[in-house]
């Protein structure tokens, strides 16, 4: 699958579940904007967060397995359709029948978010990322064991955001209320290669972001490419997690910038 991939870990510090997921597609230009591009071409689906953790609605509303291939996935989901479509019978018997077109568009964000989702489960594979869950009510939350993401038998339900073990009939709650957190270990990797000199930069990068609030909206590669020439020793991965955590909301909407 590559690295879509080479997410900073710490842009899902914290985050349950759902919320972490949906920090890697919008949050990603790459992603954000092959799901506007969609969005225009295939408007009858629903391109929210909400809209996109409903796929497989066969299985089980907002419940996605951990174990599929992109292939797998990619084949045998089902978009929901935005309600103010439903009540147009004859659009919905193509829909039904298959026979909706599938454009260039749609493909490639279908693509693209199975690939951020795998990238998620293959960092909680490799033990880069854990996640916390409580395994029944008003119990301490606690680290979900790595084998669970390992099991073609376990689900993440969004709608619930509780982790699954699904055979046949039967349905278990594994864990609820999934955060994400960094494991020990990769901090302690990133620590190593950190010192006051790259903290300060990094304080220079955020007041730099900062100051973007009064300035006209601009692609992400572009500031990154400017933060890259004006900070050097702040890499990539660096520029993403500032970008995230300290870049003006405006910025960092989906959707093409609008020509001046």
């Amino acid at each position: 699958m590559g690295e879509i991939v080479g997410f900073d870990l710490e842009l899902v510090e914290g985050l349950f579940f759902k919320d972490a997921f949906g920090r890697l597609l919008f949050d990603r230009e790459e992603v954000s904007e092959a799901i506007y591009d969609a969005s225009v071409v295939a408007s009858v689906y629903d391109w929210s967060l909400e809209g996109i953790c409903s796929y497989f609605s066969y299985l089980s509303p907002s419940c996605w397995p951990v174990t599929s291939d992109l292939r797998t996935l990619t084949q045998h989901h089902k978009k929901t359709v935005l309600p103010e479509w439903l009540d147009d019978h004859g659009l919905m018997e193509i829909l039904e029948s298959g026979k909706a077109p599938k454009r260039a568009e749609e493909k490639l964000a279908t693509q693209l978010i199975f690939e951020t989702y795998l990238a998620l489960i293959s960092a909680l594979q490799r033990g880069e990322l854990i996640v916390k869950g409580r395994d029944r009510a008003l119990a301490d939350a606690h680290v979900v064991p790595a084998s669970y993401w390992h099991s073609e038998f376990s689900y993440v339900s969004w709608r619930r955001n509780e982790l699954l073990r699904i055979d046949g009939d039967l349905r278990q709650v594994l864990a609820e209320d999934l955060t994400i957190f960094v494991a020990q270990s990769s901090k302690t990797k990133r620590g190593s290669k950190y010192d006051n000199k790259g903290r300060f930069v990094e304080a220079e990068v955020i007041r730099f972001l900062e100051a973007l609030e009064d300035q006209p909206r601009s692609k992400k590669a572009h500031v990154r490419e400017d933060v890259l020439q004006r900070f050097p020793g702040v890499s990539g991965r660096q520029f993403d997690r500032l970008w995230g955590d300290y870049a003006p909301q405006s910025f960092k909407q989906a959707g093409r910038i609008p020509s001046k």
